[in-house]
């Protein structure tokens, strides 16, 4: 734990630029700014795909995710944070977001879900330590898949 004494405003407002720094990271698809945006050995999982841990991989990952997307547009819906009250180098976080975009072959992509988060300051800079991805809303073409909220997300304050 650092011994700066923190000013909650400072903390949140750094959390929500983390998050809009990875919505406009994933929106250019530069993979290198979104796994800068994780820990060093930051987790980052996406229900039915995968759970890439560390920069490289989790470049590689959504490399591979948007390998067959022409544009795609992540949009932050609304969200909220936590900061520890115990750790002040540890907070968490949940976003809704939206995407959607084309892929090469022409199919329109639309999805809705939500993030959950815990942050870990890390050299001074908030990063993610854990983000957890769960869809609840799945448009590719004219296939459509929904899904409540998950039951099992973790517990928010």
């Amino acid at each position: 734990m650092s011994d700066v004494v923190r000013d909650p405003v400072v903390e949140e407002l750094a959390l929500r630029d983390l998050v809009a720094r990875y919505a406009d990271a994933v929106s250019r698809q530069d993979s290198a700014t979104v796994a800068a945006c994780f820990a060093a050995d930051g987790v980052w999982s996406v229900g039915g795909y995968g759970e890439p841990a560390g920069h490289a991989e989790i470049a590689a990952f959504l490399d591979g995710l948007l390998d067959s997307w022409e544009v795609i547009v992540h949009a932050l819906l609304s969200g909220r944070v936590h900061l520890d009250p115990t750790d002040h180098d540890r907070a968490t976080g949940r976003w809704y977001i939206s995407e959607f975009g084309r892929r090469s072959d022409a199919t329109e992509v639309f999805f809705a879900g939500v993030y959950h988060d815990e942050y870990v300051r890390e050299a001074g800079l908030w990063r993610f330590a854990r983000r957890r991805y769960d869809s609840m809303f799945r448009r590719v073409g004219d296939d459509l898949t929904t899904s409540p909220f998950p039951p099992d997300a973790p517990a928010f304050p």
